[in-house]
């Protein structure tokens, strides 16, 4: 046994820990989005990196059976979340290229290059390198040259093609503008010729509507420095042979694997032996998106996890067997395990395959939630990822009575509960997007939330009622409420004296039966308008379940305060005018807002640019507490004058009613607009696309 499979085996063996970042730890979900692809480092056989579409970019030292971010060392911005592009320098695992950047924001990042495997980065090109855009689960965009690891070609989402001399530390353009590129490859056989591969995007694109981004198939015949077009189909991404460099494999379409002897300037069928078909969508037995190879093989694999392979100088892909497949998660059985029925997530939507060149029974693949290895050609899957946390959170709330209960909604995996303070959360089984919580102080047993009716659409138009801290849920009737399929809720508040009591927020035009606020006084299950004095004819609440933030918050003393995104500013309810009034305009978006059940007209709101404001009577006046932008504002409910904010640059907490704060976040991997919460006297913070992290607070 080599010394490799002995190192392998004992680090698929020991027991792993959840990775710590400073005071903060990685809370154990087992939650993911979409890994986009693992490298193994050629210098180090340990070491391996992994990169995600909306958290960032993972490193393992232990043969890739644990993992820990290193996003944390970018700036902290939305934009620097989701990775397209990663590579490795072949001759130190420490020296790695990044490229970020989110279509939906108004700016794109780049190429961030770190000398000492992620502890910090330098940012060396700007270009537009959208990690969770179409075409994500595509092939490579930086391409080393075979021969001289220092030449590196990048091509990018319509910012045009690059090329790097010195390793990536500069990069000189190449052409190639308002081309969206999907896979960027050398010739082996002859590095002078490069190839791109290009599809058309028309979608949402940094501010852009419409992108407008051209297709098509293009090759270098000086190394990258120039481009010319070769044909207006191209593959999405594309594999030379590992014996014969003039065969090049490429995919078309998901749907067809083809084959060219003349570098790409004709394709013939090469799918025999493979399930093709045309039509469908989605994850398939027909469908491919992946391409990996061996000493003296090639692979490719199903968007449902069905592995085929292809051996040097044959003609026909070669089904394998139906694989043992092993679902653990640091050492407990995942939330994603297969059970026989139903939605099975092993494979969905397989993204990206990755063979050792140490060991070519060792291969890695990813998929929608997870990394998944095998050390025996296939035979045996073994769920790989402790340490990675790909989930979006909408929100995280506390429970009033036990510090150990933390109620969780999240997108693409619904309502979780953590029963440690955090540690861990398990599944409720309810929806597929959990967009708010609320929890009754004088019942903590009674918990309301707002989502989708659990058919993976991503709109919160169900309210959900449940009697024993979250372990079941029904859905409410709706009694009252505009139509469903009309009505969008992301906000409910329930009264801190009264848990039959409760209101939701309902986008649309206000109006009685439009949208506005509506009261339910049996517990959720009747509802009437309640948005006399509000805005009617035109919308007040927000209608996109990702807008952050609650609209909604009720006081002990009967006063509401709802907070309009729209309109920049906040009303508030007084129960004895029996209406609701204008209570403060802001100079940006009213994020976030929440009532102290314990102080009888005290609320907490944050605004994007103004900063925290707090009133202490009822919204009547507001004083600013924090002149940070906050996306996120959490009240701890078991000490008095504890607060948190999380804001662009770091999630803040003050122990004395906002007077003072204290950045906590500098460590924490994902430090903008965190969602905090507190769970006795820890801390805890969900982010936008790595899961949840807490630490501990202590009593000073």
């Amino acid at each position: 046994m080599s010394v490799l499979t002995i190192g392998l085996a004992m680090a698929m063996l020991s027991p792993q820990r959840e990775p710590q970042y400073g005071n903060w730890r990685s809370s154990k979900i087992g939650g993911g989005g979409f890994i986009q692809g693992v490298e193994i480092a050629p210098s180090d056989p340990k070491r391996a990196y992994a990169w995600v579409d909306v958290g960032g970019v993972y490193r393992s030292d232990d043969y890739g059976r644990s993992w820990r971010m290193l996003q944390g060392a970018l700036p902290p911005r939305q934009g620097n979340q989701p990775v397209r592009a990663f590579s490795v320098d072949p001759r130190n695992a420490d020296r790695i290229l990044v490229g970020t950047g989110d279509h939906w924001t108004s700016a794109p990042e780049g190429l961030y290059l770190s000398e000492n495997g992620g502890r910090s980065f330098k940012k060396v090109l700007t270009a537009n390198y959208p990690g969770n855009s179409d075409y994500r689960w595509t092939g490579l965009l930086l391409a080393r040259h075979p021969k001289s690891p220092d030449v590196i070609l990048t091509g990018s989402m319509g910012s045009g093609a690059f090329r790097s001399t010195d390793g990536g530390k500069s990069w000189q353009a190449a052409g190639l503008e308002g081309v969206c590129a999907t896979d960027v490859r050398f010739d082996r056989a002859d590095p002078e010729r490069a190839w791109i591969c290009a599809q058309p995007y028309d979608s949402w694109l940094f501010g852009k509507q419409n992108a407008g981004l051209k297709g098509g198939f293009y090759r270098s015949s000086d190394g990258g420095r120039s481009w010319a077009k070769v044909a207006d189909e191209s593959p999405t991404e594309m594999l030379q042979d590992p014996v014969d460099a003039s065969r090049v494999y490429g995919i078309f379409g998901s749907r067809e694997i083809r084959l060219t002897t003349d570098g790409g300037d004709t394709w013939r069928p090469f799918s025999e032996g493979l399930p093709l078909k045309t039509g469908g969508g989605g994850p398939s037995e027909n469908e491919f998106n992946a391409l990996a190879d061996g000493p003296d093989f090639v692979l490719t694999a199903s968007t449902e996890g069905t592995f085929y392979r292809l051996n040097t100088g044959s003609s026909r892909w070669e089904k394998l067997p139906e694989p043992k497949v092993e679902e653990t998660y640091y050492g407990q059985p995942w939330y994603g395990a297969w059970d026989g029925k139903g939605w099975r997530h092993y494979g969905k939507a397989l993204g990206s395959i990755t063979v050792d060149r140490r060991d070519p029974k060792r291969w890695f693949f990813t998929d929608w939630y997870a990394i998944w290895q095998t050390t025996d050609a296939g035979k045996t899957w073994k769920l790989s990822m402790d340490g990675v946390e790909v989930t979006v959170l909408h929100t995280l709330q506390q429970d009033p009575s036990n510090p150990n209960l933390v109620h969780l909604g999240m997108a693409d995996n619904g309502y979780m509960r953590s029963t440690n303070g955090g540690e861990r959360f398990m599944p409720g089984h309810v929806n597929s997007n959990m967009k708010g919580i609320s929890v009754s102080p004088t019942r903590p047993s009674r918990v309301y939330g707002v989502g989708d009716p659990s058919n993976g659409q991503w709109l919160s138009n169900t309210v959900w009622l449940s009697n024993d801290g979250g372990r079941k849920w029904s859905r409410s009737p709706g009694t009252g409420l505009p139509a469903a399929e009309n009505r969008r809720c992301n906000s409910i508040a329930v009264d801190p004296r009264n848990p039959d009591l409760v209101y939701v927020a309902v986008a649309g035009e206000v109006g009685p039966g439009k949208g506005g606020v509506y009261q339910s006084t049996d517990g959720g299950n009747s509802w009437s308008w309640f948005g006399k004095g509000l805005r009617e004819g035109q919308p007040f609440f927000q209608s996109d379940i990702w807008v952050v933030g609650r609209e909604l918050a009720a006081g002990s003393d009967g006063t509401l305060v709802a907070a309009s995104r729209e309109h920049n500013l906040a009303y508030r309810y007084d129960p004895k005018s029996g209406t609701w009034t204008e209570a403060r305009r802001f100079g940006s978006s009213a994020n976030d807002v929440v009532a102290d059940p314990r102080q009888p007209g005290v609320f907490y709101l944050g605004s994007d640019r103004d900063g925290v404001f707090k009133t202490a009577d009822g919204g009547r006046s507001w004083t600013q507490i924090l002149n940070r932008g906050a996306q996120h504002i959490a009240l701890d409910l078991g000490r008095s004058g504890r607060l948190a904010a999380g804001t662009a640059p770091g999630v803040f907490v003050s122990t004395d009613d906002g007077r003072t704060w204290k950045d906590l976040s500098t460590q924490l991997p994902t430090r903008n607009n965190g969602i905090p919460a507190f769970a006795g006297d820890r801390l805890l913070v969900g982010t936008s696309g790595s899961g949840v992290f807490w630490m501990p607070l202590g009593r000073k």
